[in-house]
């Protein structure tokens, strides 16, 4: 700029071929560094709505997720306070199927929300790998994601919403389907919360349309994102099923009328929707009884020290050439 924006004074002339670059702030933490006096940052996983995720381990070599809180969430120091105060009830909470936090911890007006390592892929990172590749998830497949991801959620409605359940949020691990960052969104004030999701374009598909309309997060909000997951598993899109006109022929007519049931604008349809979605699944799938976590082919051995990557080929199909795609950074990948 010739001349400042905030007085108007003009500026000094600098070397014409200096270019100065505006980039995204580095992460504050490095390899190495040790933080809150118990976490040392093993790496900088990647951002979302909520916050920075970094891999670190704690001093008896255990492997934790240590999410910095974004600072805009909680501008003020009343509201990291309360939210720190609030927080620590989840810490003292276990559910089955959810990472619920280990600790809350306030350093230098930052954030901390430390959580058990998951070691497993996200559903976004799964379900890029498949689309990549042509292809969709196989319909047992898509029943153990959803029925996996539904025990957690009713487990955690026992004691919490989940609040920000998206694919992000959604680990698939070689045995089990894990709910990521339990409970957190619930404690974040709406105002806050809501401008960051309203600029996360991946995101805002999975948030209930009450809760777009300012309305808390609640049970029936929850059910609302796993129907949308299912859509984008199912459909190839989270918001198609939404559609008045929604149908699918690959789908079948019972199907997907309980896929658009799902993603009803009324939450108390959605109680009995996401069962009976799960059941005429079942029935299509033809299983009765799948197990309670994704039943996903034995992962490759394409493997390496910084990232155990999951790479899961059809019946059949020819292994790719080239080299694997490295899984994106904003999903807490496997270690």
């Amino acid at each position: 700029m010739r001349r400042c924006g905030r007085c108007g004074a003009p500026q000094a002339r600098r070397d014409p071929h200096a270019v100065e670059i505006l980039a995204r702030p580095a992460a504050p933490w490095a390899s190495g560094d040790v933080v809150a006096g118990a976490y040392r940052i093993v790496e900088a996983c990647g951002s979302g709505p909520m916050g920075t995720t970094y891999r670190a381990r704690t001093r008896d070599g255990r492997a934790v997720a240590v999410k910095v809180l974004h600072a805009a969430l909680l501008p003020s120091e009343r509201e990291r306070g309360t939210f720190v105060e609030q927080a620590a009830a989840l810490t003292q909470k276990s559910v089955r199927g959810a990472a619920m936090p280990l600790a809350v911890v306030l350093e230098h007006e930052r954030v901390l929300v430390v959580s058990p390592w998951v070691f497993g892929a996200s559903l976004r990172t799964l379900t890029a790998a498949y689309r990549a590749a042509g292809r969709r998830l196989a319909r047992d497949q898509v029943l153990g994601v959803l029925r996996g991801a539904h025990e957690a959620l009713r487990a955690l409605h026992a004691a919490t919403t989940h609040g920000a359940l998206y694919p992000e949020n959604v680990a698939v691990t070689a045995d089990a389907v894990v709910l990521l960052d339990p409970g957190v969104a619930t404690l974040l004030p709406s105002r806050t919360w809501m401008a960051q999701l309203e600029r996360a374009a991946g995101v805002w598909p999975y948030i209930a349309p009450e809760v777009r309309a300012g309305k808390r997060n609640n049970a029936g909000a929850d059910l609302f994102s796993l129907g949308a997951l299912a859509s984008e598993m199912l459909a190839g899109d989270p918001s198609r099923s939404a559609a008045d006109d929604f149908a699918a022929a690959d789908l079948g007519t019972a199907l997907a009328g309980a896929l658009h049931a799902a993603v009803s604008a009324q939450p108390a349809r959605r109680v009995t929707a996401v069962p009976d979605l799960l059941g005429k699944l079942a029935q299509i799938a033809g299983e009765a009884s799948l197990p309670p976590y994704a039943p996903l082919p034995a992962p490759s051995s394409v493997a390496s020290e910084r990232v155990r990557g999951v790479v899961v080929p059809g019946p059949g199909a020819r292994p790719p050439r080239g080299r694997a795609p490295r899984a994106t950074g904003d999903a807490r990948k496997a270690g």
